[in-house]
């Protein structure tokens, strides 16, 4: 299982919900991720961010990274989210919460 979070820029969040349902339909059409749909999860404190949980087939990762059927949907999606550098936490410990989303899938 990978978990992937994203910091989606302020004004992007309606277009970053549109492609990324595009990169789970790609990466499922390509045999990437596994037949369940990843779960994805949006902040309810700011910073806003998004955290994606999907299942890798094992061993692909490096070649989904250079797939031309997929480059062009994660420069989409790159585009839509900026920088960011964790707030340092003294104890090591973040409790964060977080609310489900559900996007509609592209066929």
């Amino acid at each position: 299982m990978t978990f992937g979070t994203y910091y989606v820029r302020v004004g992007s969040a309606e277009e970053f919900e549109r492609v990324l349902p595009e990169s789970w339909a790609a990466l499922h059409r390509l045999g990437f991720i596994a037949e369940e749909a990843p779960l994805l999860f949006r902040s309810v404190s700011a910073p806003p961010r998004h955290i994606e949980l999907a299942k890798w087939v094992p061993g692909v990762m490096g070649p989904a990274h250079e797939h031309p059927d997929l480059i062009p949907i994660w420069t989409r999606l790159a585009n839509l989210v900026e920088p960011h550098t964790p707030a340092v936490v003294d104890r090591g410990l973040v409790f964060d919460e977080f609310v489900p989303e559900v996007l509609n899938a592209v066929a």
